[in-house]
């Protein structure tokens, strides 16, 4: 990372406090979470079905939960895959580059938020 300074994995390392520079399963963190969470409150204001269910009460904010978590998923596959492809195009960081270390990192990095977000459900439902 010592040659990447001022790069795109620079970058994101300091957006999840080094985590990518200690090759971590959590270096996406709850960040694809937070972000789907934002585009669902977006939504709300900007989809009639949405905001219908914003009405509905407790089933509806459910229901908007379970999309959200959807969002969720999606996001981290996007950002784990533009990660591992970043980590391949740095030279002498990954030892065998191609299809496997793509499916390991984005599967690694995805199930890493995947258990963040699930254990934020109980912290989130107290």
């Amino acid at each position: 990372f010592n040659g990447q300074q001022g790069g795109i994995l620079n970058l994101f390392n300091m957006f999840s406090g080094g985590a990518l520079s200690r090759f971590t399963v959590f270096a996406l963190g709850i960040t694809p979470y937070i972000s789907a969470s934002i585009i669902m409150q977006l939504m709300a204001y900007v989809v009639p079905a949405f905001e219908q269910m914003k009405k509905e009460g407790e089933a509806g904010r459910r229901k908007i939960t379970q999309y959200t978590r959807y969002g969720t998923l999606g996001l981290a596959l996007f950002q784990s895959f533009g990660i591992a492809v970043a980590l391949e195009s740095s030279q002498g960081l990954v030892i065998d580059p191609g299809f496997g270390f793509r499916m390991t990192a984005v599967v690694s990095l995805t199930a890493g938020t995947v258990f963040l977000m699930w254990l934020g459900g109980p912290i989130t439902e107290r």
